[in-house]
């Protein structure tokens, strides 16, 4: 038997041949198929680990915003009062002001709120840009896969089982081939095991995301009437 290793980035390879014949076509044909669908795996693989990577740490970032966001919520209702003034009686003149004594005024300054809302909106773009591409990339994942899949059944049915039949006439020895490809089907396994995983995280970090831009949506529109106030300005 002469052994034949090939140490391929998804998983080592490891076959025997019978003998230093040249290979049949079919043989030949199905190590390139094999070399191809480990290249396949591997890179679906590293999609996918990569994409584990940044749902599982997704919500260290997120939490972060969350704690901006509600020093920003705080600094807000810190000022509805002003809100509520402007509200029902509009701001007062300058001669109105000069006539209220000093120690009746009550002044409320909206730098902390501005502060707060610029730190807010950049910490967010940064967050909302690296969670578009993930998406994106996530949302090529199941075509993937389907691929993947289509191509393990190709070469299971028109090299493996083939070879396997006509092993009289394969110089490749049949049971190195059998149980190395059964090697690489718990090795799949594994990689649509993550494929699932993957999902599952995901999907509890979108969770998240969408009640935090739930609370968003709702102080955008405070705001808007807060900065519409403040600007004199009257809804239609």
């Amino acid at each position: 038997m002469k052994p034949t290793i090939i140490n391929h980035p998804f998983r080592t390879i490891s076959l025997e041949y019978e003998s230093e014949a040249p290979l049949s076509t079919l043989e030949q044909e199905g190590v390139e198929k094999y070399l191809e669908l480990h290249n396949k795996s591997q890179e679906y693989n590293q999609v996918l680990t990569r994409l584990f990577t940044y749902y599982s740490s997704a919500p260290n970032i997120l939490n972060q915003c969350e704690t901006i966001f509600n020093s920003l919520s705080n600094e807000y209702l810190l000022l509805t009062p002003m809100l509520h003034y402007l509200e029902e009686g509009g701001p007062l003149s300058e001669n109105e002001i000069a006539s209220i004594d000093e120690n009746e005024r009550v002044c409320y300054d909206t730098q902390p709120l501005l502060t707060q809302l610029h730190l807010f909106n950049n910490t967010f773009d940064a967050y909302a840009d690296g969670l578009r591409a993930a998406e994106k990339e996530y949302a090529t994942t199941e075509e993937q896969q389907e691929k993947l899949e289509q191509q393990f059944d190709d070469f299971n049915d028109n090299y493996f089982s083939p070879i396997i039949k006509d092993y009289k006439n394969m110089i490749i020895d049949i049971c190195s081939l059998d149980e190395d490809f059964d090697n690489f089907r718990g090795a799949f396994c594994d990689m649509t095991d993550l494929a699932d995983k993957l999902c599952a995280t995901r999907n509890a970090f979108l969770d998240l995301h969408i009640q935090l831009q739930h609370r968003i949506v709702e102080l955008d529109k405070d705001l808007i009437a807060l900065f519409a106030a403040i600007n004199g300005e009257q809804n239609n």
